[in-house]
């Protein structure tokens, strides 16, 4: 099991403490768990999940973060972003390829596949 933290999300996207707080971000990643949580139906501890709840929700966490970071919006899935300002931005992750990655692991959390024994 792995915990999700404001280090993590930061490192997704390249930044520092610096460029975003720890109280800034663990406000999106509470926020991106309970988004995740909400889609595939159960409950999510982002402090104690597993390694596919975990890059789901740091991938969500860090499309908040763009957002917040650009001046763009973000409320649970859907999300504007404008140009990015960030110093450093061209070492982040498109958007788009976090939010497919997203997509896809939300699929596998939503519909586990059953194992034959």
């Amino acid at each position: 099991m792995v915990s999700v933290t404001a280090d993590t999300v930061r490192s997704r996207l390249n930044l520092t403490l610096e460029d975003a707080d720890d109280d800034k971000v663990n406000g999106m990643i509470q926020d991106a768990a309970a988004t995740i949580a909400l889609e595939v139906g159960r409950s999510i501890d982002y402090t104690n999940c597993s390694e596919a709840e975990a890059t789901a929700i740091k991938n969500l966490a860090a499309i908040y973060l763009i957002c917040h970071l650009s001046g763009g919006s973000a409320a649970g899935l859907n999300f504007s972003v404008g140009d990015l300002r960030v110093d450093g931005s061209d070492k982040m992750p498109s958007v788009e390829i976090l939010y497919r990655e997203l997509e896809r692991l939300l699929l596998r959390l939503r519909y586990p596949s059953v194992e034959m024994t």
